[in-house]
């Protein structure tokens, strides 16, 4: 695999662009288009160096931009690993789920049970997340780390009604994909998913399970998920690892009108 990745890297020693330049573009562009997946890890500096013919302390200057950029993370080993990843075309912007969202990105997706338990909410929590109190107070709660490549990238909390899931506490283990299970089970599918996006700061205990840095920025979802009938069937929120990218395609006036000050 190794011998394949030094094929992939290129530069054009008949262009007047600088090699680092050059070098750091092609690695970049592996990345974004997915040639280099999530976690690939990268040869190391002297290898490819030799391999291009060129000085060790260019790759090592273009490894180290691709870690300040987000691209690129240290493994505990010391090498440098791919640590971006694009889900957001296959997540939050279709209605997908999250197991075959890490499948699309040719990553072997699995999920971690934390906690499951049959709660009881208030009137005023129910209507805060969108429930009819008059359909009960009684809840499938889950909280789950779904998984690629046996690494952490994002903890999903749910509620389910047990007036519709009458007896999945006794029968769904925790992990399984969710949706497939209630349609396997139940047959009811997820038609609608409206999802409410954020950016919030990881504390301490999510960094931790996230094996992220405490305070780290995090994508926070919201989810409202509704069958044919209408019918809301789960309520659930999300965080993700910080390696979640979005291009916001605001133009520079309209971001005046948001943050005055630093236009100054």
């Amino acid at each position: 695999m190794q011998s394949n990745l030094l094929e992939m890297i290129t530069i054009d020693r008949r262009s007047t662009v600088d090699y680092d330049l050059q070098l750091k573009e092609s690695i970049k562009a592996l990345i974004l288009d997915q040639t280099f997946y999530y976690h690939t890890v990268l040869p190391k500096s002297e290898k490819l160096a030799r391999h291009l013919n060129i000085n060790t302390e260019i790759v090592e200057s273009t490894y180290s931009q691709l870690n300040s950029e987000g691209y690129l993370r240290i493994d505990d080993s010391g090498n440098y690993q791919v640590s971006f990843f694009e889900l957001t075309r296959y997540f939050f912007d279709r209605n997908t789920t999250v197991f075959d969202a890490i499948k699309s990105l040719g990553l072997s997706p699995s999920i971690e049970c934390l906690e499951k338990n049959v709660v009881k909410l208030k009137n005023e929590e129910l209507i805060k997340m969108g429930f009819n109190p008059n359909n009960g107070n009684q809840f499938l709660y889950i909280n789950r780390i779904y998984k690629g490549d046996n690494q952490p990238i994002m903890i999903l909390e749910n509620y389910l009604p047990i007036s519709v899931f009458s007896d999945i506490f006794e029968n769904f283990k925790g992990e399984e994909p969710l949706n497939a299970y209630l349609e396997s089970h139940y047959g009811i599918r997820a038609e609608i998913s409206n999802r409410i996006i954020k950016t919030v700061n990881l504390s301490v205990k999510l960094a931790k399970l996230l094996n992220e840095r405490k305070n780290a920025a995090s994508i926070q979802s919201t989810n409202h998920i509704y069958d044919k009938f209408g019918r809301l069937i789960d309520y659930g929120q999300s965080h993700s690892i910080s390696s979640y990218y979005f291009q916001a395609l605001i133009p520079r006036e309209e971001m005046k009108e948001y943050f005055p000050n630093a236009f100054k």
